[in-house]
């Protein structure tokens, strides 16, 4: 058995598949004080969170991270955001997913003399559990999230993605081509061990 809290503070408990639900309430009464301390710990990071977005009277973020930096937002005025005076935070999202898909193409054709083959499609989605997929049918999946990140943080994700046009596994081989694609990976892949929970309290999902 598997208990996880999200960034949210939201717990999840993963049982195997001949686990009684007797069996799982009595882990998870083992795990009480565990489970109480980093629940609080998610909803805490999650309310500091809030408050620097800095929301306006409508809870609006007026601050938001994008590409590694803190950046105002500014509702109802032209400028680089084009954001509607009585929109909200679906328009915010949607402005920042096609800054993610601008910048994770900008990796893929990047990186296309060193491919193999390319990925047959992009999409950009919001994964509660991962940072980006890749399917059999070659389609590459990415969190829209990763563009609050600093940018080399988005194309370790990616070139992370690509490698397994290769190798669709997580062997040796395949991690010798992600080094091969982006040297030096392991600082970035550190960073969103570290700091990836920060990317999913901003803007939490509905």
């Amino acid at each position: 058995m598997r208990l996880t809290v999200d960034a949210h503070g939201n717990a999840m408990v993963v049982l195997p598949r001949r686990a009684s639900m007797a069996q799982a309430r009595a882990f998870v009464l083992e795990q009480s004080a565990w489970l109480e301390r980093h629940a609080s710990r998610g909803v805490a990071a999650g309310e500091a969170m809030q408050e620097q977005v800095q929301p306006d009277a409508q809870g609006r973020p007026t601050r938001i991270m994008l590409r590694g930096e803190w950046t105002d937002v500014v509702w109802g005025r032209h400028g680089a955001w084009r954001l509607p005076e009585r929109g909200g935070a679906s328009h915010l999202e949607q402005r920042l997913r096609e800054l993610a898909r601008a910048d994770a193409q900008q990796v893929i054709d990047r990186q296309r003399p060193l491919l193999a083959r390319p990925p047959t499609s992009l999409t950009i989605r919001d994964q509660s559990t991962r940072w980006g997929s890749l399917s059999g049918r070659g389609t590459l999946s990415l969190s829209w999230r990763l563009v609050m990140a600093p940018p080399s943080v988005l194309a370790y994700v990616v070139n992370h993605e690509l490698a397994h046009l290769r190798h669709p596994n997580h062997s040796p081989a395949f991690w010798a081509e992600v080094e091969r694609l982006m040297p030096g990976h392991a600082i970035h892949r550190h960073w969103l061990r570290r700091q990836g929970d920060e990317l999913r309290r901003l803007l939490p999902s509905a």
